[in-house]
């Protein structure tokens, strides 16, 4: 099996950085998105998938996104400067921009069959990107790894105060300051109001993991997704769910009353990044992968 440092060019003009290893082309070949403010080769949980994956001829690729860090200069296509992007300017409405841009890459090399495999944030993304994207259709199964409640955790940061404050980021927005940052208070990351106002819109996009609300949670879009997914999460894992609101029963329940085709992965011990139980995870996306 080859492995690449690879690029591919999003419809914007980005150039994206990944990782990949080739397959065999008749089986589906896996994405893997990072997280926020994350990247793709600083997690050994993504090193240990990708080599278990390769091991069964399954293609894969660990890409970077505009979301990369939280400050980074990208290279647009055909110019000699760049453009600064990372989780402090990103806008979670472009996301899919950055996952189709793969795919194409895929298309390229002849992969016809995808998984989308996200990590925290980028749980969110993939989600999103069955809603939003240009090859959603092509998208075979979701693998969902540590699913991050953000606007559970920002409700406890700002005590109720947040879809205030989005309202805000998104006038801002609309007046030219969108990417100016946040007052101290807003959020406990730097962020520019754009990244702000995309994140905590009302809407369903944005609502998907409101575990949060418990009884009360309401979004519809978890019950329009047909594909298998799997969710891997570690019963250890803070941003999963958020004490104060919720428990990981209440949060194991809504996902199984929402996903008609869910597998549910609970690991012992494990924290939101899986330190010392990437050997297990890379074990159950295979596995998963294999089923069905």
């Amino acid at each position: 099996m080859n492995n690449n440092l690879v690029q591919t060019t999003t419809k914007d003009e980005l150039i994206l950085n990944g990782l990949y290893k080739s397959g065999d082309k008749n089986k589906p070949v896996v994405i893997l998105i990072h997280g926020f403010t994350s990247d793709f080769y600083s997690h050994k949980f993504f090193h240990d998938i990708q080599k278990s994956l390769t091991e069964n001829e399954l293609a894969n690729v660990a890409i970077q996104t505009r979301g990369t860090g939280i400050r980074t200069e990208f290279i647009k296509n055909g110019r000699r400067d760049g453009v600064w992007m990372g989780s402090f300017y990103e806008k979670l409405n472009e996301a899919h921009l950055d996952i189709s841009a793969w795919i194409d890459f895929l298309k390229e090399q002849g992969y016809k069959q995808f998984i989308l495999a996200g990590h925290s944030l980028g749980t969110i993304k993939s989600v999103r990107y069955l809603f939003e994207g240009e090859y959603a259709d092509d998208i075979k199964k979701l693998i969902l790894l540590a699913p991050f409640d953000k606007n559970g955790y920002i409700e406890k940061l700002t005590e109720g105060k947040w879809k205030q404050y989005a309202k805000m980021a998104d006038q801002k927005t609309k007046e030219g300051k969108g990417q100016e940052t946040i007052p101290d208070g807003y959020d406990d990351y730097p962020m520019s109001y754009q990244s702000y106002a995309s994140w905590y819109e009302d809407s369903e996009l944005s609502n998907i993991w409101d575990f949060y609300k418990g009884d009360k949670y309401n979004c519809t879009l978890l019950n329009e997704i047909s594909i298998p997914v799997q969710i891997i999460v570690g019963d250890s894992d803070d941003f999963f769910y958020i004490p104060k609101f919720s428990t990981i029963d209440s949060t194991k329940k809504i996902l199984e009353s929402n996903i008609s085709d869910l597998e549910l992965n609970i690991v012992k011990g494990a924290g939101h990044t899986y330190v010392g139980f990437e050997d297990e995870v890379a074990k159950l996306v295979n596995k998963f992968i294999a089923s069905k």
